[in-house]
C-alpha cells in the first residue's frame, strides 16, 4: 500500500477515475432532481420531504467534489467528502438489501441498476481508491495542495 500512496501515477489515475465517476453520476441527477428524489424516497430512510432537499444538494456536491479531484483542488477535503458519500451509499444499499427492497440504486451511472451485493462491492472499491488518495504522500498536480 505504501508504494501506491507514494506513486504519482496511481494517485493521479485514481483521482481521474473517481472524479470522472462523480461528475458523470451527478449530471443525470442535476438534470432530473425529481426523479432522483423518488429514487432516494424508495430507500425509506429519511423523514418525509427531506429527500427533496438531498436530491437538490447531493448532485451538486458530487459534481464539485469530482471536479476538485480531477483538477487537483482541495484534494484532502474532496477525498473526505467522497468517502462520506460512498459510505452513506454503502449503508443505504445494505439497509435496502436487509429490508428486502428490490429497488433501483439511483446512483446515476447506469439506468435501471438494482441494489445488491455487487453495488456494495463496487462502492467499497471506490471507497478504497479514495482512501488511497487521502493517504497520498505527495502533492502531484494539485492546485491547492495540503500543507504539511
Amino acid at each position: 500500500m505504501r508504494f501506491i500512496t507514494q506513486s504519482s501515477i496511481f494517485i493521479i489515475s485514481f483521482r481521474l477515475i473517481i472524479g470522472g465517476i462523480l461528475v458523470f453520476a451527478s449530471l443525470d441527477k442535476i438534470s432530473a432532481p425529481g426523479e432522483f428524489a423518488q429514487d432516494i424516497a424508495h430507500y425509506h430512510m429519511l423523514p418525509l420531504g427531506t429527500e427533496n432537499l438531498l436530491a437538490l444538494i447531493l448532485p451538486w456536491l458530487e459534481l464539485t467534489v469530482g471536479v476538485g479531484l480531477i483538477l487537483g483542488i482541495f484534494i484532502t477535503g474532496a477525498s473526505i467528502l467522497s468517502m462520506a458519500m460512498m459510505g452513506m451509499f454503502i449503508i443505504a444499499i445494505g439497509s435496502a438489501i436487509l429490508r428486502g427492497y428490490n429497488i433501483e440504486c439511483g446512483c446515476g451511472l447506469k439506468e435501471g441498476e438494482m441494489v445488491g451485493v455487487g453495488k456494495i462491492i463496487e462502492n467499497s472499491i471506490y471507497f478504497l481508491l479514495v482512501w488511497l488518495i487521502y493517504k497520498r504522500s505527495g502533492n502531484w498536480f494539485e492546485i491547492l495542495p495540503k500543507v504539511g
